[in-house]
């Protein structure tokens, strides 16, 4: 091995393809796919409180439970393949928790961003290998762009797939083929909150994608599938080159 894995990141509202995306990129790549939160067992658990609809944790518990969550994952996934010079594709990282709990629920983002340093450290010890940075972010975030009216139209028909599906297996899906949970796709929290709170959200994201422009790129995320897939290698490719 010549070099540390790469790590990439995908950010969006649920129904932008971030999840299909994540995992096309990550086949093309050959790279491990995971995922915020829910990639550790108890990033498992984590993810029930987070999405469900049994716990409703105040705005600052429920940054703390994704910090909990990133902590876990860094240290159990991300860290370990990163050193052995695999490349990593994460659904979801640090973005998300500046966007939702930030510019979403109204905590201050300087305390958002030392709780996402505390949780992205590397473990100690760090995993034998490749060098990893004090604090490991990814290398590249994806944020991909679609209006919201076509975010709402993949939102629902992902709904009733689920729906569908479990009405035929007669149990309560787990795991579909795209990575996402039959939890989140019949409506979580997030998925549920009013426009107010996706504006806001999404306001957020494109915020933070231009503070950052070493690290985001914003990709198209309308039209077909494989159009989109080759859009996001171009723009990965792209930064992965300027970084090098």
């Amino acid at each position: 091995m010549t070099r540390r894995g790469r790590y990439i990141a995908f950010e969006g509202w649920e129904g932008s393809g971030k999840t299909t995306q994540a995992g096309l990129l990550a086949e093309h790549l050959g790279a491990a796919l995971t995922r915020e939160p829910g990639a550790t067992p108890l990033g498992e658990h984590l993810r029930e409180v987070l999405l469900g609809a049994d716990h409703w944790p105040s705005p600052r518990a429920e940054a703390l439970l994704f910090a909990a969550d990133r902590a876990q994952h860094i240290a159990e996934v991300v860290s370990k393949h990163l050193a052995h010079g695999l490349d990593v594709v994460t659904d979801r990282s640090y973005g998300s928790t500046l966007a939702y709990q930030g510019y979403g629920r109204g905590l201050p983002l300087a305390e958002l961003r030392m709780l996402i340093e505390c949780a992205s450290r590397r473990p100690d010890p760090p995993p034998a290998g490749h060098e990893l940075p004090e604090v490991i972010l990814p290398d590249v975030v994806v944020l991909l762009d679609v209006p919201l009216d076509h975010r709402r139209t993949r939102s629902r028909q992902k709904s009733k797939q689920a729906r569908k599906k479990d009405d035929i297996d007669g149990i309560q899906m787990t795991l579909l083929g795209d990575g996402e949970t039959g939890a989140a796709l019949q409506g979580d929290k997030f998925e549920d909150a009013d426009s107010l709170f996706r504006e806001s959200v999404w306001s957020g994201f494109r915020d933070l994608c231009a503070a950052e422009p070493e690290r985001w790129v914003l990709v198209d995320g309308t039209g077909r599938r494989p159009e989109v897939a080759e859009r996001v290698r171009e723009a990965v490719a792209g930064k992965l080159a300027d970084g090098a």
